[in-house]
C-alpha cells in the first residue's frame, strides 16, 4: 500500500464508523466534503475499505493510486461516463497489469462502486441544493438585462406529424442572434429583436397585457399575457427565457444535474466585485421534452446568474445552441414595460382579447 500522511482523528472516526455502518447522512456528507478537500484523505478512506474487504498485498501501490483518480476523476459533464474512469474498465486493466486475482478484483470492483454511489450521491445532493439556491435568488425582485448569442442554429427534418406543425408553413422568425432580453418581476419582460431587413420587431409584457410592435404594422395588444410569449424560445417545454424561475424549476424534474469545482483565475485581480464563478450543468432526462443541456454559470458568492447556455433549444423548427449573458442589472422604471415606450405616440394600435 502507500504510505500517506496519518490523517485526523475525526476522518479516521468516520472511516471506522463507515465500516461498522453507524455513518448518519450528516456524518456521511462530513466525510465527503473531508475526502474530496484532499487527495490524502480520499486514499486513506480507499485504504480502510479494502483492508477492511481483506484484500491481500497483491493489489500494488499504483493500483491504488488508479482507483483513487477513479473516483476523483467522475463522471464528465457531458452526462457520459469517461471510458476511462468506468469501474469496471479500471479493475479489468488492473487484472491484466498487476496479476490481481479474481476475488480481489471482485472486492476492488465493489469497493469502488460503493464509494463512487457515496460521493455521487452526496455530490447529486449538492447540485440540488445549489440549483435550490440559485432559484432563490432569481426570485428576488429586480430587473435584468441580457445579451443572446446564437452559437449554432439547426433545422432537423420534419417528419410525420412534425409536418404538420402549427410552425409549418409559418413566416421565419425574427433571428435570436444579437437580441437582447430585459425581464422583470410578474413575468414582465421585454425582447428586442432585429429582422432580416434590421428593423426593430419588440415583443414584451408589463403583467397585464402583453404586446407586440412590429416594424410593418399596428401595435398589437393582448389580455392574454402569454399571447406574443410564444415566439420566444423555450415555451413550447417549460423553459422560458422570459420567466427564468420557472425555467429553473423546470431543471428539477426533467434535468440531471451537476456541479463543476470553482473556477479560480490566476491573475486574482480579473475577479469582479462579486467573486469568482461556478458551472452548474443540467443534462436532460429521457422521455422529457426540452433543450438536451442546460449550462448555467453563476456567482459563487451571490448566487446571482451571470450566462445560461443552451444546446439544442427548440425555436420553431429550428434548435438552437445560444448562450444568454447579463448586461445589466439596475431598476428600468416603472413604464419600461408598457408598449408606449417602444413606438412613436401616434402608431396605430390593435386591441386583441
Amino acid at each position: 500500500m502507500t504510505s500517506i500522511e496519518s490523517p485526523s482523528e475525526r476522518i479516521k472516526l468516520l472511516v471506522s464508523q463507515l465500516i461498522d455502518g453507524q455513518l448518519s447522512t450528516e456524518q456521511a456528507n462530513e466525510l465527503n466534503c473531508l475526502a474530496r478537500a484532499d487527495a490524502r484523505n480520499l486514499e486513506y478512506v480507499v485504504d480502510q475499505l479494502l483492508l477492511d474487504s481483506l484484500l491481500s498485498d497483491e493489489l500494488g501501490g499504483e493500483s491504488l493510486t488508479a482507483l483513487v483518480d477513479l473516483v476523483a476523476d467522475g463522471p464528465v459533464v457531458s452526462g457520459k461516463i469517461n471510458e476511462k474512469t468506468t469501474p469496471g474498465k479500471v479493475v479489468t486493466g488492473m487484472v491484466g497489469w498487476f496479476g490481481v486475482t479474481a476475488a480481489t478484483a471482485c472486492s476492488l470492483l465493489l469497493a469502488t462502486i460503493f464509494l463512487w454511489h457515496m460521493f455521487g450521491q452526496t455530490a447529486a445532493s449538492a447540485a440540488v441544493t445549489e440549483l435550490s439556491r440559485i432559484i432563490a435568488v432569481t426570485s428576488k425582485p429586480g430587473d435584468r438585462t441580457y445579451q443572446m448569442a446564437v452559437e449554432e442554429a439547426m433545422s432537423p427534418p420534419l417528419r410525420g406529424q412534425g409536418a404538420k406543425s402549427p410552425d409549418h408553413g409559418r413566416p421565419p422568425k425574427p433571428p435570436m442572434d444579437g437580441a437582447v432580453l430585459h425581464v422583470g418581476g410578474g413575468h414582465q419582460f421585454v425582447l428586442v429583436r432585429m429582422t432580416q431587413d434590421g428593423l426593430p420587431f419588440v415583443t414584451g409584457c408589463n403583467g397585464q397585457t402583453s404586446w407586440a410592435v412590429r416594424p410593418d404594422g399596428p401595435v398589437r395588444v393582448s389580455s392574454d399575457l402569454g399571447r406574443f410569449s410564444r415566439d420566444v424560445p423555450g415555451h413550447e417545454h417549460s423553459m422560458p427565457l422570459i420567466n427564468i424561475q420557472d425555467g429553473l424549476e423546470r431543471l428539477r424534474e426533467a434535468y440531471e444535474v451537476q456541479l463543476l469545482p470553482v473556477e479560480e483565475p490566476e491573475d486574482k485581480s480579473s475577479l469582479d466585485d462579486d467573486g469568482p464563478s461556478r458551472l452548474l450543468v443540467a443534462v436532460k432526462k429521457r422521455s422529457y421534452r426540452g433543450p438536451k443541456r442546460v449550462e448555467i454559470t453563476y456567482s459563487v458568492r451571490s448566487g446571482l446568474i451571470r450566462q445560461m447556455r443552451f444546446v439544442e433549444m427548440p425555436y420553431g423548427p429550428q434548435r438552437l445552441t445560444m448562450r444568454m449573458t447579463l448586461v445589466e442589472g439596475q431598476q428600468l422604471g416603472e413604464t419600461f414595460f408598457n408598449h408606449e415606450s417602444h413606438h412613436a405616440a401616434d402608431q396605430v394600435i390593435e386591441f386583441e382579447e
